[in-house]
């Protein structure tokens, strides 16, 4: 992008005529004009006084400007300069109305835009409330109660249960066949029972419930 920097300046001489020219410092510029480290036209015109300054604009546009006043007689040179700034501000109010009328429309825009998305927020509130409380108002699902697994019988309570079912009393060989155990275990889980008080002695080698 150009540097808007430069201006077209109109100074008066010391015999009433009119110089014009650019620059892009214009302090420095007034300063070499008057010490006569200006201008050819100027070093025998001296003092010389500012009558006018444009706007800043791009070198190219000074350069243009300049030459547009330069062919003008002196009568006409401030109405050049100035008509070109008249030019200027007409075309930045311009500008500056067709922005105007764009921020009214995005303006417009973002408020309708704001409403949206005001009722959105209110649509998912409710949304959220309403499942929130059906959720709430469901019940749990039942816990499954997980089967209980059967209690591994031991030797001595597989030898009652067999004991207990005889009324009359069992004998070894028979708690042998049924259980499977051999003579030692069933003598062993007797004894144990007996002390326990679950059985006792029907005879010599039968046992029965106590």
């Amino acid at each position: 992008m150009k540097k808007r920097e430069w201006v077209v300046y109109l100074i008066r001489c010391s015999d009433e005529s009119l110089y014009c020219g650019i620059t892009n410092n214009l302090k420095n510029r007034l300063a070499a004009h008057n010490s006569g480290r200006g201008a050819k036209y100027t070093r025998s015109r001296r003092p010389v006084k500012l009558v006018i300054v444009s706007s800043e604009m791009t070198k190219s546009d000074t350069l243009k400007l300049e030459y547009r006043v330069k062919q003008v007689p002196s009568s006409r040179k401030i109405f050049e300069l100035t008509k070109e700034e008249n030019e200027m501000t007409k075309n930045l109010k311009k500008n500056l109305q067709v922005i105007n009328r764009e921020i009214k429309v995005l303006s417009k825009q973002v408020d309708k835009m704001i409403i949206t998305v005001g009722k959105l927020e209110k649509q998912k509130t409710v949304a959220k409330a309403k499942l929130v409380k059906k959720v709430a108002t469901q019940k749990a699902p039942a816990k499954k109660v997980a089967a209980k697994k059967p209690a591994k019988l031991t030797a001595v309570d597989t030898v009652f249960d067999f004991i207990k079912r005889h009324r009359k009393g069992v004998d070894v060989s028979t708690l042998m066949e049924k259980t499977g155990f051999n003579r030692r275990k069933i003598y062993d889980n007797a004894k144990i029972l007996k002390k326990r008080g679950k059985i006792k002695n029907a005879g010599i080698g039968i046992y029965m419930k106590a």
